[in-house]
């Protein structure tokens, strides 16, 4: 891996695509300092072109973390790309580095679950928020008003969280999750029906 100079900053950023880039613009743009981390030496080598300063090093690595100054670092973006290599990286972080605050990027549900497994509590699943925002604009698209399509993505983000942390603990048993799935499906279709009646009755 590349020799770091990490100083004291606190925050580092492991894997440097979409969702890292994003989060380090937004750092940046705060003037607080990062240590990015990216295992890809392709994805390296082009942002490195674009002015970025960025290490290549596998962060699953305990002495690239120790290089990293993980211990005096206070939070650890998970942004890596491949499954098997974010939860191995999480696994070594929550280890080694209990005081960093982990907020990982979940490329599906199943991914966050088994990230939840490991103990990580901050989990944002890359397409889900944008995905409601477009179900929002459909909405819209179809007739309905701004404020209710925005209350309609509101309370369905609230219930399909909290849905991911009641399958969290079944997640391996495929039956058990098809049969809650079917009746979280049911339970949503009828607060909708009851926010529509009363409505009607306003």
């Amino acid at each position: 891996y590349d020799a770091i100079d990490a100083g004291d900053n606190r925050v580092i950023i492991a894997g440097f695509g979409r969702v890292g880039q994003v989060v380090a613009r937004m750092l940046r743009m705060k003037k607080i300092p990062f240590t990015a981390l990216e295992s890809s030496f392709e994805q390296v080598a082009f942002v490195r072109r674009f002015g970025n300063k960025i290490y290549f090093g596998d962060a699953s690595r305990l002495e690239l973390l120790r290089a990293a100054n993980a211990d005096k670092a206070e939070v650890f973006v998970l942004a890596i790309d491949d499954v098997e290599a974010s939860l191995k990286t999480a696994a070594m972080v929550k280890r080694h580095y209990p005081h960093l605050k982990i907020y990982a990027r979940a490329r599906n549900r199943h991914h966050a679950y088994r990230l939840m497994d490991l103990g990580v509590a901050y989990v944002e699943r890359e397409t889900f928020r944008s995905s409601v925002e477009m179900g929002q604009g459909v909405l819209q698209a179809l007739g309905t008003s701004a404020a209710d399509a925005t209350e309609a993505g509101r309370r369905f983000r609230v219930h399909d969280e909290d849905l991911l942390r009641r399958q969290q603990a079944i997640h391996y048993d495929e039956e058990r999750m098809i049969t809650t799935s079917r009746e979280a499906a049911q339970e949503l279709e009828r607060v909708f029906e009851q926010d529509a009646s009363v409505r009607e009755t306003k």
